[in-house]
Parts: structure tokens; C-alpha cells; sequence
């Protein structure tokens, strides 16, 4: 037992982050190990490896229903996680929603893994698993509410075929909190009293409202598919008409599908429309936090 001690000092295993530590960003925990990041549509998976030195590797993605398409997959997948270890972003039932004066601090968002009932008191719904981004100035929470059983099948398919899932997010709440920290924390963007923040993640949109520095409305429908510009800009145009004219106007998508983001894209331009998009944006977001 000392001369494992003492190996995981010398080979400076000792200092890293546990695997299953949540608390601890994913490229702290998994620095120097492959690692496997997914997707999980309604009916599309994409994926992408993280080799050794955190640089993205080889993905793809499928159509179908995941628990088809896991285990034709199952190989490839194995082949780019050390030890299995994973991240799944869940794009499917799941709703996000603006509350108030929801309970803050510093370990609010482990005690909502760990006990939500705690932080969301009568808004909890055991069915549910949940996210939290503030508003950094008002008392203004986005919150996010996705199906647990969804949550409960998808890992279970995951360790039918010896993956693990070390963190299960989603991707379009991840892009959106994102972006809001771009703009009121590391300040890249210009955070004007009036805008509105787009974000898009494989078919599944959001829109985010904010008017006389307030978080007013958010909106969002997911699963609907990549080939949903029609449905996603019915949902968006009419809450853009809610803005004083010339207020900043911010889309983000995951960088994966050119076609969507290129049409939705086309409609937004003309009203001021500013891509925040990145290649890749999806995978550098949940393969960091």
C-alpha cells in the first residue's frame, strides 16, 4: 500500500482529480487520458474523441434512436475513452424556464445533483433532473428541467456497452450559459440593456429575452431535428418583435450543422443578427467545463 502511495506521487496521479468528481472541470479530470464526448438527439447521435493531449479526434454522427445506434458503435466508441469515461449532452425532453429568487451560493450547484428539493423547494419535481445559470445582476435564474427517466435509459445503454458516463449535461443549456458568461463576466460581448441570445444545438432552440436589464421570457423547444429551420424561427420571430429596434440580436449554435445555422442565419442578419457560432463550439463547451 505505501509503494502505491508513493507511485501516485512520483507518476503525479496523486495531485489529479478523481473521474468522478463533478465539481472538477472535465479537462482537469481527464487531463492526459482519452476521453469520448456525445449528443443525444431524438432521433440523431453525434460524438467526438478527446485524445491524450485534449485536442478533438475522430466522431461522426448517425441517425436513429440511440439505443440503436449505441451498440453497432460500441467498438469505436470504447476505442476513444480511456477507461471508458464519457460526457452526454442530452438533446431531448427537457424545458428551460426563467424563475425567481432562486436559492444561490456557492454550493448551489451541487446540492441541485445531490438534493434539488433543497435548492428548488416547491418546484421540485422528483421526475425531473435539473441545471441552474443565474443572472449575475438581477434575481433572475434560468433553470433547466430534463426527464429523468431519459437520463436514467441513456446511461444504462451507455454501460451495457462498458462506457461511463462521468457528467450527463445538456448541450443547448451549456451553449446558452456559455454565452451568458461571455457577456457579463469575461465581457467579450457588449451586454446592452435590451437583446435577445438564439441558441440552436442539433434541432433544439432556445430564446432568451432580455429587456431594461431584466431576464423577461425564454423560450425553448427541443428535439425537434436539424431540418426544423421553419418550426425554430416561428418560435423566435415573434419574441424578437418584442425589442426596442436596433437591440443587439446574438445567435449560437454547436458548430456542427452549416445548413441549419446558414438558413436561420439569412432571416437574422436582416434584423442585426450577430453569429457567436464557433467550429466546434458544442464539443470545446462540454469536453472543458
Amino acid at each position: 500500500m505505501l509503494w502505491d502511495e508513493l507511485k501516485s506521487v512520483l507518476n503525479f496521479s496523486a495531485f489529479k482529480a478523481e473521474a468522478d468528481d463533478a465539481s472538477v472541470p472535465w479537462n482537469k479530470r481527464f487531463e492526459g487520458r482519452k476521453t469520448l464526448l456525445l449528443n443525444v438527439g431524438r432521433s440523431q447521435t453525434s460524438w467526438r474523441g478527446v485524445n491524450k493531449k485534449g485536442v478533438f479526434d475522430d466522431g461522426g454522427v448517425m441517425d436513429g434512436e440511440f439505443s440503436d445506434i449505441a451498440p453497432q458503435r460500441a467498438d469505436e466508441w470504447r476505442m476513444l475513452a480511456d477507461g471508458g469515461w464519457c460526457v452526454v449532452s442530452v438533446n431531448n425532453r427537457f424545458i428551460m424556464s426563467l424563475e425567481a429568487n432562486m436559492m444561490r451560493g456557492d454550493n448551489c450547484t451541487s446540492l441541485l445533483r445531490t438534493n434539488p428539493r433543497a435548492v428548488l423547494g416547491p418546484k421540485y419535481d422528483r421526475g425531473k433532473r435539473y441545471g441552474i445559470c443565474h443572472h449575475p445582476d438581477t434575481s433572475s435564474s434560468m433553470l433547466l428541467a430534463c426527464e429523468e427517466s431519459l437520463v436514467k435509459v441513456t446511461e444504462d445503454v451507455l454501460k451495457t456497452i462498458g462506457l461511463r458516463p462521468g457528467r450527463v449535461c445538456c448541450g443547448l443549456f451549456a451553449l446558452t450559459e456559455h454565452a451568458i458568461h461571455e457577456m457579463y463576466v469575461t465581457k467579450r460581448l457588449n451586454t446592452a440593456a435590451n437583446f435577445a441570445l438564439i441558441s440552436a444545438c442539433e434541432g433544439s432552440v432556445a430564446v432568451l429575452i432580455q429587456q431594461d436589464g431584466q431576464w423577461k421570457e425564454l423560450r425553448s423547444r427541443s428535439g425537434m431535428g436539424p431540418d426544423a429551420v421553419e418550426t425554430s424561427l416561428q418560435i423566435i420571430t415573434p419574441l424578437l418583435q418584442k425589442l426596442p429596434q436596433g437591440s443587439p440580436i446574438y445567435f449560437i449554435s454547436d458548430g456542427q450543422d452549416l445548413k441549419y445555422r446558414t438558413e436561420v442565419m439569412s432571416v437574422l442578419e436582416k434584423m442585426g443578427g450577430h453569429d457567436l457560432t464557433e467550429e466546434d463550439l458544442l464539443w470545446k463547451v462540454i469536453g472543458t467545463n
